[in-house]
């Protein structure tokens, strides 16, 4: 008899949990990632893993049903996910894995209205939910709505302060809103101290604040010359300040520094910036005399 995908992924889940209690295998979690990787893969801060800790109960269908609509979400087949998540919904109208997992499907298909507001409902059905808080935070993160993102991201990370992607994407939204202050030390405690200034720089120059993303930049060449990333940057600033001086002069402007940045990826689960080493990095240029009077400055405050 030919089986569903779900009665398969049933039948999966029940050898699964036959062999685990069998001693027949056993599963561990990944290795922990070194500092160094963490830096390298801020885009996958989140690091969840594929298979849970504890297996759907078999003896439960909803729970079967979520953990299938899940795995079909988790590869992209949103028809198979969203039937059974609504099937959930219908069944059990207060689950909050069903609503949120429905509010993800919509998101993604670009019904921000209808996301929005099954977000929010997560919420109020469970006020104490992480996934609720940080699913909601997320989708305003998604839309650049960054400061109605601080409050349920600030919940979510204040529920669970030792996810280094929660600490993250508040960091990155307290940015996007202005406080810098507020969102060196969760940079600094994520990704380490130049590697914060650096992503506050990045940031600060998306907004077009030039002059105090150059700072930043700066300074995070000052905490760690080796920071290529933060280098180019500079070097890239430094271009756009004289291509500045120069159109105003009408002088032809120099050539501009190729950027070898990755990309900034809107996403609702993953941060927005990476430190991958990137090739063909530019080398850094000596300080000019403004800048080292800027970087003597800043001194007294590099610490926070």
């Amino acid at each position: 008899m030919r089986r569903s995908p779900l009665g398969k992924f049933v039948l999966l889940s029940s050898c699964l949990l036959g062999l685990l209690f069998s001693g027949c295998i056993t599963i561990s979690k990944p290795a922990a990632f070194s500092k160094s990787e963490k830096k390298s893969n801020m885009k996958q801060v989140s690091y969840e893993e594929t298979i849970p800790e504890t297996p759907p109960d078999p003896e439960n269908p909803e729970e079967l049903k979520l953990a299938y609509a899940k795995w079909m979400e988790d590869i992209n087949q949103v028809g198979e996910a969203r039937k059974h998540y609504a099937a959930v919904a219908k069944k059990e109208p207060d689950n909050i894995d069903a609503i949120l997992g429905l509010a993800r499907l919509d998101q993604v298909a670009g019904q921000y209205a209808e996301a929005e507001q099954k977000y929010k409902r997560a919420l109020r059905l469970s006020p104490e939910s992480t996934a609720a808080k940080h699913g909601l935070g997320q989708f305003y993160a998604s839309q650049e709505r960054w400061h109605e993102a601080l409050e349920p991201l600030t919940a979510a990370m204040l529920s669970e302060p030792d996810k280094i992607g929660y600490r993250y994407q508040l960091a990155v939204a307290l940015v996007h809103s202005g406080d810098v202050e507020s969102a060196l030390p969760h940079f600094i405690r994520t990704v380490g101290d130049a590697e914060g200034h650096y992503n506050v720089g990045l940031i600060l120059h998306e907004e077009g604040d030039l002059e105090n993303a150059e700072k930043h930049f700066l300074l995070a060449v000052t905490k760690k010359p080796q920071l290529e990333q933060a280098q180019k940057w500079l070097a890239k600033l430094q271009t756009e300040r004289s291509a500045g001086v120069a159109e105003a002069a009408g002088q032809p402007a120099p050539q501009e520094v190729p950027s070898q940045i990755i990309p900034v990826q809107h996403s609702t689960t993953q941060p927005k910036h990476s430190f991958a080493t990137q090739p063909g990095m530019t080398t850094l240029k000596p300080l000019t005399s403004q800048q080292q009077e800027q970087l003597n400055n800043q001194q007294p405050t590099a610490g926070r």
